[in-house]
């Protein structure tokens, strides 16, 4: 072949344009990575790379990580094992393959986040997490063998665009829900757009139901791809086998677990921006709209077992619409709930007065009036919900004394029942062991299945103020249960699977 280019060079009949971009013509014998894509995964800290997908120009029947140095966003990283692939990542029993995967160990710096070499990052300009805008790979020194010959492959590229997500895959009905509404704040017609994506078990015979969970993320999750609702809190956890398997009693094949999600925030009371959890969301209508569009859209979703849950601004959300709709949901579990306790203070024009606050993330804080929210009448319309609140007393973005402590109190001195609190020191994971994260990921314990514990109700309303509130990491053993009846759940998924309207 490369004789015959030569005369034809000579003749004037090739170019050496058309050489140089045709290189597999230049010379068939040499091998090349054609492409790369990065293989995500949903960890408690949310996305991380643990695997490279490289495709080659050519099968090869060897592959070797002797000499390999791989570097993800600038970050070098170790190599685990290298393996001849399918175009999905998963190893191959074939003999030859042009697909292998590079898989690497994740490692999590809580005090450098550029550490992470996540493909995730924090907009301080709206408090949102989005898709870095580059994601660039560098390998060095892939050793392959291909037909007797051994080659050394070397490839830089931008892989942002380029991702296989496995766990989100999982979610595969995806879409949105539009229509006007009145902004509550400045009285006008508006349109709402929010987008949802589902994880739906096989559907079952005829007159049989799956239940249905509700999933309202927090305020990092909001925007317009449901990718970043699904990973950046490890809600992909709730669509694998460990917790549907809390769902598959008797004729039940799992649990739907629906993620809808929000442009701006779900504490946005019209404003635009992020509430202090003392009002009445622009989204509360809408929402509601959009889960019984998706509730008749699936007949064997079972009406009387629709739980709802969330984090922080989801845990706000998950009060918010339980007061407002307090006939429709089976069940709640708020997390680290911004849903406060006390009024704020507010501008003549109706916003929340803020100050300058270096602890804040961002760098202001609303003010607290000792005017309560929580009122006696909304104490009255979630009284007869069950509810199992999750926080952590570490947490300094939602601070457990204005928010849910309070909240669940006056529940509990009401008279309130099936009302329980998993209430934690700090928030330890599972992924990276022996790691102390952020005291506002309470809802870490959740997505690990390890919420379990909870306060004794009897020593809450005995204490005039908080003191019977005690904070432990105590999962099982030396931990109340939840008693409902007679029987006790030392787990929130099979407590919550139990609860029917």
């Amino acid at each position: 072949m490369k004789n015959e280019v030569k005369k034809l060079l000579a003749l004037g009949v090739l170019s050496l344009a058309f050489v140089s971009a045709n290189p597999v013509l230049a010379s068939n014998s040499e091998n090349r990575i054609n492409d790369v894509k990065m293989i995500i995964k949903g960890y408690e800290f949310g996305p991380a790379v643990p695997k490279l997908l490289v495709r080659l120009d050519q099968k090869v029947s060897k592959v070797s990580s002797k000499n390999l140095s791989v570097q993800t966003a600038g970050i070098k990283r170790k190599i685990q094992k290298v393996y001849l692939s399918d175009k999905t990542g998963l190893e191959s029993k074939a003999k030859e393959s042009r697909y292998l995967t590079i898989q690497m160990p994740v490692t999590y710096d809580v005090d450098d986040a550029d550490k992470n070499a996540s493909p995730f990052v924090y907009n301080m300009e709206i408090f949102q997490n989005q898709w870095v805008k580059t994601y660039p790979v560098s390998i060095k020194g892939l050793s392959v063998s291909q037909k007797g010959k051994s080659f050394r492959l070397d490839k830089n590229d931008d892989v942002i665009n380029k991702r296989i997500s496995p766990d989100s895959d999982m979610f595969k009905n995806r879409g949105d829900f539009s229509n006007d509404y009145t902004n509550p704040f400045t009285k006008k017609e508006e349109t709402i757009n929010l987008k949802y994506v589902a994880y739906e078990p096989k559907s079952l015979k005829s007159g049989q139901k799956n239940p249905l969970i509700i999933w309202l993320h927090g305020q990092g999750e909001g925007g317009t791809d449901q990718d970043i609702t699904l990973l950046g809190n490890e809600v992909t956890a709730l669509a694998k086998k460990k917790i549907q398997n809390h769902f598959t009693s008797g004729h039940q094949k799992g649990a739907y677990v629906l993620a809808v999600q929000t442009s701006t925030y779900w504490m946005d009371e019209g404003d635009g921006t992020n509430g202090s959890g003392s009002g009445v969301s622009r989204y509360t209508q809408a929402l509601m709209d959009a889960i019984k569009q998706y509730v008749a859209g699936n007949k064997d979703v079972d009406t009387d077992r629709i739980y709802l849950t969330g984090c922080s601004n989801g845990g706000y959300m998950t009060i918010n619409m339980a007061l407002h709709y307090p006939h429709y949901f089976a069940a709640l579990v708020p997390q680290a709930t911004a849903y406060s306790y006390y009024e704020y203070e507010r501008n003549a024009d109706g916003t929340y007065k803020t100050v300058e606050d270096k602890s804040s993330v961002s760098g202001k804080s609303a003010v607290r009036t000792d005017k309560i929210w929580f009122d006696s009448q909304k104490v009255k319309k979630l009284k007869n919900i069950p509810i199992w609140f999750v926080h952590s007393a570490a947490d300094k973005i939602v601070n457990p004394k204005n928010y849910s402590l309070p909240v669940y109190k006056s529940l509990i001195d009401s008279g309130a029942k099936n009302k329980w609190f998993s209430y934690y020191k700090d928030v330890r994971g599972t992924d990276m062991k022996g790691t102390v994260y952020n005291g506002h990921w309470s809802w870490t314990y959740f997505f690990n299945d390890q919420v379990s514990g909870v306060q004794d109700p009897s020593a809450i309303k005995k204490t005039s103020k908080l003191s019977g509130f005690k904070a432990s990491n105590k999962t099982k053993g030396g931990a109340a249960t939840a008693k409902v009846g007679k029987t006790s759940y030392t787990n929130v998924f099979d407590w919550m699977n139990a609860q029917k309207k």
